[in-house]
């Protein structure tokens, strides 16, 4: 029997830090969270939430994690550096594999040992408006736990 760490903290913490370390401009100043405020444009934001996934034996658990890409600053390149923040937060959620992330409230760091993609980034409507458009992508990340 296992207890594994919270897999929404462990992607958030992973992505704040790598984005925080990169120069692009559209990466710049991006909000990375689990929950976004009901009919309101978020701006430039990541979402990240666990969609399902499986425990893969008594001591990995393998979360599906959803990515959700907004950037919406009401200028004319807003559509091109949401897919270019979308790709960017991909490659760094696929980084992660081999890692290890320390989290609050967890007792040592999580080995992230495998990423898998299920969807690469795509265009869809915005869940709080139709007629705005995000990009979404899924990966499964496998994860140590610890006995319970």
């Amino acid at each position: 029997m296992a207890l594994y760490p919270d897999a929404e903290l462990v992607a958030v913490t992973w992505l704040r830090a790598r984005l925080a370390e990169r120069s692009e401009p559209y990466a710049e100043g991006v909000t990375v969270g689990t929950k976004v405020a009901p009919a309101q444009s978020p701006g430039k934001y990541v979402r990240l939430r666990r969609l399902g996934g499986v425990e893969l034996h008594e001591v990995a658990d393998s979360p599906r994690l959803q990515a959700q890409v907004w950037f919406q600053t009401g200028g004319s390149s807003d559509e091109k550096n949401r897919n270019d923040l979308a790709q960017l937060v991909w490659a760094l959620l696929r980084g992660a594999q081999g890692q290890e992330v320390t989290v609050a409230g967890w007792p040592r760091p999580v080995v992230c040992y495998r990423v898998a993609t299920f969807s690469g980034p795509v265009p869809v409507p915005d869940p709080a408006d139709g007629t705005r458009t995000i990009s979404q992508l899924t990966v499964e990340v496998g994860m140590r736990g610890r006995p319970a």
